[in-house]
Parts: C-alpha cells; sequence; structure tokens
C-alpha cells in the first residue's frame, strides 16, 4: 500500500507522478522510480518533498531562452552545498515590500543566501526577479536558500515562456541550486553562518531532500 501522509509547506506530498510538464508552472519531475506498467508502484516518491534542493536538469531544461550547460543536481560539486552563508532577515520590511539590493548589503560574492520573514500570506515580502538576476549575476551567489512561510520568492510562475519564473531562471539557469522550503532561520543569532545542507547524488534525480544545518560562531 501506499501511504502518502501529510503535505509539506508547498502543498506537496511525498508522491508524485513522474514527467509533466505540471500546470502550474512548467517544471517536470524526474525519478528513477517506478517502471511501465508496474501496477505496485507506477509513482515515484517526490525528491520536492519537505526541505530540499533543487538543479535544473529533468526539471526546467525544457524551458525556452535557457542556456545549454544546465546542470542536474547530481552534477554540481560537493563545495556547492555547503559554506559561508548570509543570513537576510526581511522582517524589516512593510508587509508585501519588494525586496530590493540594497536590503542584501550582507550578502558577499559566493555566499549561500537564507533568506526568511516573520510574515506568511499575503504579507510576505517578495523577491523581484531583478534582484534574483542581481544575486545571481553580480552577487554570483553559490545557493538561494529560503524559509516557507516567509518569502514569496517567485513571481509570475504562470507566464508564457521565456518570462516566466524569473527566480528559478536567474539561479537554475545560472547553475545555482534553489533550496526550499527551511524553517527555523529565525533561530540563527548571527547575519553570516556557516551552512549545510547535501543533497543525494543520483543521476536523474532532479531534487533531493536535505537536512539542513547552520553553525554560528560564539
Amino acid at each position: 500500500t501506499v501511504e502518502e501522509g501529510n503535505l509539506d509547506a508547498c502543498g506537496l506530498g511525498w508522491v508524485l507522478e513522474e514527467g509533466g510538464p505540471v500546470p502550474y508552472d512548467n517544471t517536470m519531475y524526474t525519478w528513477v522510480g517506478g517502471w511501465e506498467g508496474d501496477d505496485v508502484w507506477p509513482y515515484r516518491l517526490s525528491g520536492h518533498f519537505g526541505s530540499h534542493t533543487e538543479g535544473g536538469k529533468g526539471h526546467l531544461d525544457h524551458w525556452e531562452g535557457l542556456p545549454d550547460n544546465v546542470q542536474g543536481l547530481w552534477e554540481y560539486p560537493l563545495e556547492q552545498f555547503f559554506g559561508p552563508a548570509a543570513v537576510c532577515n526581511m522582517s524589516s520590511l512593510e508587509p508585501g515590500a519588494e525586496i530590493l539590493p540594497e536590503h542584501l548589503s550582507n550578502v558577499q560574492e559566493d555566499d549561500i543566501v537564507l533568506m526568511w520573514s516573520s510574515y506568511k500570506d499575503a504579507e510576505q515580502p517578495i523577491l523581484p526577479g531583478e534582484t534574483a538576476k542581481w544575486l545571481a549575476l553580480e552577487k554570483k551567489i553559490k545557493m538561494f536558500a529560503v524559509e516557507m512561510p516567509g518569502i514569496a520568492w517567485e513571481t509570475n510562475y504562470q507566464a508564457p515562456s521565456p518570462d516566466n519564473s524569473p527566480t528559478h531562471r536567474s539561479f537554475l539557469g545560472n547553475n545555482i541550486p534553489i533550496t526550499y522550503p527551511l524553517a527555523n532561520l529565525s533561530s540563527l543569532k548571527k547575519d553570516r553562518v556557516t551552512y549545510f545542507g547535501f543533497p543525494l547524488s543520483v543521476e536523474r534525480l532532479d531534487g533531493s531532500y536535505i537536512r539542513a544545518i547552520a553553525f554560528e560562531e560564539k
């Protein structure tokens, strides 16, 4: 039997049908799972359930306008998933405000960005596409990780290609993995920490659940 269990913070469950594109954002889901005609396990466990890291290949490399060198999660170097991280607390912004580069002054080149706020629902600060592009191309961050609820980090996810999902395009299109939904970032007391969160290295696995850990200097 298959027990799907509870949904995660994004409303997704452990079990998803492989394939797509899915209607809500035109992404694909890939897994080395059930085979054609298997009436016992025709689905896959979702690597996009709970706190997970995702790469571009197999997930959105079918989108128009993305470069040819979009990497799979299994192709990233191990160093991509740990290192110095900037903790970006957006709770001081007005409800529903846009997150701009001037709000991210603690972000350094090659950082992992951990972003959160105390807001929920329509009051969450919004990460506009231009700020995501700035993080990717100007600051050259190596991972974007976000707490949910807290940040509305993707916009226009149902817009026609190539104008859809600018955050996914800026990060995964530049081989910067995305990690979400995180929790407990409010427990961090400093704005710079050391982050570890390793995904499984399995070919064709476009998203992998992780255990995210941050260390603070005393």
